[in-house]
């Protein structure tokens, strides 16, 4: 091989290298569980859940919207453990319940009615911020998913 060639391979490893490694960081960024723990403190098991499903507002330059996930998993343990999770639904920043805060930003996200969560089989966790952002989760040990619902302001 003459010194041409050989160059030209090296080139084509190294960017083939670096197109690889920019994947990986931004699929890492992308990542919602990563997002979770960013903007919420939440840490998911990422290895032992999937997203099945997932709806959103559209972008906004500071990321403001209403953000809709669902999950499944296979380890009931790990998901009992993550919160303190509660059987009764409480009042949020702007609606009386947490279903009728979810069924509004829903709504307003044009999701199919089969992607609700189904209330009466979930246990649920809330937290808001400084800044009137609110997220629920909602945990069926039922149907074995986990519903994810933010608001951010």
């Amino acid at each position: 091989m003459n010194k041409k060639c050989i160059i030209v391979i090296i080139i084509t490893f190294i960017i083939i290298i670096f197109t690889l490694l920019g994947i990986n960081i931004y699929s890492n960024l992308t990542n919602y569980t990563n997002v979770l723990q960013a903007n919420w403190n939440i840490k998911l098991p990422k290895n032992s859940i999937k997203e099945i499903y997932n709806a959103h507002s559209d972008s906004s330059f500071h990321g403001d919207g209403i953000r809709y996930h669902i999950f499944s998993y296979q380890n009931e343990d790990e998901i009992k453990e993550i919160f303190n999770w509660s059987n009764e639904e409480q009042e949020t920043i702007y609606y009386s319940s947490y279903s009728e805060s979810i069924n509004n930003w829903l709504n307003k996200i044009n999701v199919s009615q089969e992607y609700y969560p189904h209330y009466y089989n979930c246990k649920y966790w809330y937290k808001k911020q400084n800044n009137n952002s609110e997220i629920i989760i909602l945990w069926d040990s039922k149907e074995n998913k986990l519903y994810i619902v933010e608001s951010l302001l």
